[in-house]
């Protein structure tokens, strides 16, 4: 996550477009800008190449007029896909990859048009990862594994949604907080959102996202008085609506206004998150502790699983917007989240026993990500491929996607 220091506490929103602003500087540019273009056509039109390269003025007819006067061939370029780069709220900068109708424009592969079949996917003599990561998005579209990773990714995340109706079926990174009489008021929004967003008709999914553009200005609102908690269940409810975002656009080739909200708002709370605490992502495994209690584990791991879910979730963004998400520094130290059975425990005693189990098993040196790509590498019958494969056995959805990312970085 982006851990740039960025102020928190001042946040605007523009009377014109209601786009949320961090800085009071770039507020005043932002206002005098949108003064200035209200109605104007969002898209410069592309001259055609003869004009482009005479520097001319086009009419952009579809043979236009000095093309025609002058007996040139007259041919307008296929648009380009924008690659906006996000990095706290802003657009910094932009890349392109031609249109050229190859398959890497494409929203997600589909696997009958990759050069790369699918049968070698997920075998340890595939993996071959790069010294340095993550990759840049124009590196991971190139990859065929990568796409289809994101594909199978989003398809495992199509009932994330359905599990966020009730606290009892709560996902790979919510905890159920069973400690607690009542949940944090931020996942109380999330379930209410989570159930609009499940009974909704397709033809309500605009009003819908403009009613999380309305949370999502209130979690802005919010934050300069957040307690740890509070933001900790602030970060995780947007992540649920990111997802959702990404299950509900259809469209690669626009990004919508609400999804750079998230993020920004995602940012600065992961920014305030790390004001508190320096190690705020990477909270060190103290299972082994005999004083350490199920809340303080369950807020440790929550923390874990939060950074897992969003680094995941970026690399899928990556791809399917071309949105630079603010992705994880350091992914490849990533700590592995721990066995279903503590996280899914509902009582003090079920976890204590569940982690008597684990302390008492625990032999596999696996223990990061870097641990998990490494052995993704070996040969299933080494004993790196035994301890991939025990590692199997004992986690639960976040640990297979996380397997799923080792080809994405």
């Amino acid at each position: 996550m982006s851990m740039n220091a960025m102020p928190s506490n001042i946040i605007q929103f523009c009377n014109l477009c209601s786009k949320p602003i961090a800085t009071e500087s770039a507020y005043k540019r932002h206002i005098s800008y949108c003064r200035r273009t209200q109605g104007r056509i969002r898209k410069r039109r592309r001259s055609c190449n003869e004009c482009h390269a005479a520097k001319a003025k086009c009419s952009f007819e579809p043979e236009c007029s000095r093309c025609k006067s002058k007996g040139l061939r007259c041919v307008y370029e296929r648009p380009s896909i924008s690659i906006h780069t996000f990095n706290g709220g802003s657009r910094n900068s932009t890349a392109s990859i031609s249109a050229d109708g190859s398959d890497r424009t494409e929203e997600l592969c589909d696997p009958s048009t990759c050069n790369s079949p699918l049968t070698n996917f997920g075998a340890s003599t595939s993996l071959h990862l790069p010294a340095t990561s993550p990759r840049s998005i124009v590196a991971l579209r190139a990859d065929p594994v990568a796409r289809h990773s994101a594909r199978f990714i989003l398809e495992s995340l199509r009932g994330l949604p359905f599990t966020m109706v009730s606290r009892e079926t709560f996902s790979w990174f919510n905890h159920g907080h069973w400690y607690r009489s009542e949940l944090p008021l931020n996942l109380v929004k999330c379930t209410e959102l989570a159930s609009l967003y499940v009974d909704r008709k397709s033809s309500g999914r605009h009003s819908f996202w403009s009613i999380i553009n309305q949370e999502n200005k209130r979690l802005l609102h919010a934050l300069p008085n957040s307690s740890f908690d509070d933001l900790l269940s602030g970060m995780q409810a947007q992540i649920v609506y990111m997802i959702m975002l990404a299950l509900d656009s259809n469209r690669m080739d626009e990004i919508p206004e609400v999804t750079l909200s998230l993020l920004m708002t995602f940012d600065l709370y992961g920014n305030r998150c790390y004001e508190h605490d320096k190690n705020i992502w990477f909270p060190p495994d103290k299972l082994d502790d005999p004083s350490q209690t199920w809340e303080d584990w369950v807020s440790a791991e929550t923390r874990r699983r939060c950074t897992i879910t969003w680094f995941i979730l970026s690399r899928v963004m990556d791809l399917k917007f071309g949105v630079l998400c603010p992705s994880v520094s350091n992914c490849r130290t990533l700590p592995l989240p721990c066995p279903g059975s503590l996280w899914n425990a509902r009582t003090r005693e079920g976890w204590e026993a569940a982690r008597k189990v684990h302390c008492q098993t625990r032999t596999s040196s696996l223990r990061t990500f870097r641990d998990l790509i490494e052995a993704r590498s070996c040969p299933p019958d080494s004993e790196r491929g035994r301890e991939l494969n025990r590692w199997h056995a004992n986690c639960d959805k976040l640990g297979l996607l996380l397997t799923l990312a080792t080809t994405m970085i």
